[in-house]
């Protein structure tokens, strides 16, 4: 028998270069100092932990985080998300 969904809990699919683009990040932003480097960009104090558990639950589920070559998988996963989706400032000019 199944077990009835939890209504508080979400499941989220995307892709594994988009997630190790975002622990990268989360990792670097919220965990590191408790998230000061996001203090000008957040309205309420409760999305640092929101952050925490999305960083969370995102290190729960990659291999990535643990691999010896860490560094160039986060390259790699860069390039596969810039070449899929494009990048945020691709269309300005220098």
């Amino acid at each position: 028998m199944a077990q009835p969904a939890n209504d508080d809990e979400i499941t989220l699919v995307i892709d594994r270069s988009v997630a190790v683009v975002l622990f990268e990040f989360l990792s670097r932003t919220v965990d590191d100092a408790d998230g000061e480097a996001l203090t000008d960009f957040i309205e309420d104090e409760a999305e640092i932990p929101a952050l925490w558990a999305l960083l969370a639950g995102l290190e729960s589920v990659l291999t990535e985080p643990m691999a010896e070559d860490y560094e160039r998988r986060v390259i790699a996963a860069r390039e596969a998300v810039m070449k899929r989706f494009g990048g945020a400032f691709s269309d300005k000019d220098d």
